[in-house]
C-alpha cells in the first residue's frame, strides 16, 4: 500500500509593520478547519533560516513587504505610542533611550547626517537594538542572494500598498475561499499619531539601508512575477519608492 502524505502547509511569514496583523485577522474570518489545513501562520520570531530548520528547506512561504523607510517610520510611531491603540506594550530599555532622544521620526532620520556624532551614534544604536527596527528584510532573509535562491518556494509576495485591494492573490496562494471584507480586522497603523518625515530625512536614512533596499527591490520583482496585473494601478507609485 502506498501511503498518501499531504503536502506541507505553506507558511505565512510575519515581518513587523507590513500589515501582517490586519492580514492575520482577515484570515481568521475564514473557516477555522480549512485555514488550519491550508496554511501555517507564524509570529515575528521566525526567520527564513528558522523556517528551514524547523519545517524543512523546501517549505513554501509567503509574506508582505513595504518600503524600508516607510516600515521604519511606522515602527517608530507605533512603538513611540507603545503599540496603541490595538494593544499596550511598555517601552523596553532600548526604546526608552531612543524615544527620550528623538521626538520625531524625522529627527531620528536626520541624526544619521553625522553633524552631531553623539546623536548619530544613538540613532545607529537604536537601529540595531529596537526590535521592530532591526527586524527588517536582512534579519528575516539574510541577503538578496539567499532570498533569490529560495524564490521558487514563495507562494505570495505582496507590497503593503497592494494588500487590501488584492486579497484574491492571498486566497489563491493559500487555496482559500474569497475573502469577505470586515471592519473588525485590526491595524497597528500609526496614522493618527504620526510624526513627520521630510524628504531630506528620508534620503539620509535610506542611504543607511543599502541591503534593505536591495532586498526590497528583489521583493518588488518577485511581486511582479508572482502576481501579474497587481501593479497595473499602483505600480508607478510603488516603483518611486524602490530606490534610496
Amino acid at each position: 500500500m502506498t501511503l498518501f502524505l499531504p503536502p506541507k502547509r505553506p507558511i505565512l511569514l510575519h515581518i513587523p509593520k507590513t500589515g501582517g496583523t490586519w492580514l492575520n485577522d482577515m484570515i481568521r474570518t475564514q473557516n477555522p478547519v480549512l485555514r488550519k489545513l491550508r496554511l501555517r501562520r507564524l509570529s515575528h520570531d521566525y526567520t527564513l533560516d528558522e523556517i528551514d530548520a524547523q519545517f524543512g528547506p523546501e517549505t513554501r512561504f509567503g509574506f508582505v513587504f513595504r518600503d524600508p523607510v516607510a516600515r521604519l517610520h511606522s515602527a517608530f510611531d507605533s512603538r513611540r505610542n507603545c503599540s496603541q491603540p490595538t494593544r499596550y506594550i511598555p517601552w523596553r530599555e532600548a526604546e526608552v533611550r531612543c524615544f527620550s532622544t528623538f521626538e520625531t521620526f524625522d529627527a531620528f532620520a536626520r541624526a544619521f547626517d553625522g553633524r552631531d556624532p553623539q546623536r548619530a551614534e544613538q540613532a545607529a544604536l537604536a537601529l540595531k537594538a529596537v526590535r521592530h527596527f532591526y527586524r527588517g528584510y536582512v534579519h528575516y532573509f539574510g541577503s538578496a542572494e539567499r532570498l533569490s535562491v529560495a524564490s521558487h518556494r514563495i507562494v505570495m509576495c505582496l507590497n503593503t500598498s497592494n494588500l487590501s485591494s488584492h486579497l484574491e492573490e492571498v486566497a489563491k496562494a493559500y487555496r482559500l475561499p474569497a475573502f469577505k471584507q470586515t471592519k473588525t480586522a485590526r491595524s497597528h497603523s500609526s496614522a493618527n499619531f504620526r510624526t513627520p518625515l521630510t524628504p531630506e530625512g528620508r534620503d539620509i536614512l535610506a542611504a543607511q539601508l543599502p541591503e534593505e533596499y536591495e532586498l526590497y527591490r528583489l521583493c518588488q520583482q518577485l511581486e511582479m512575477r508572482l502576481h501579474l496585473g497587481v501593479l497595473d494601478d499602483t505600480g508607478d507609485e510603488t516603483r518611486k519608492a524602490s530606490s534610496p
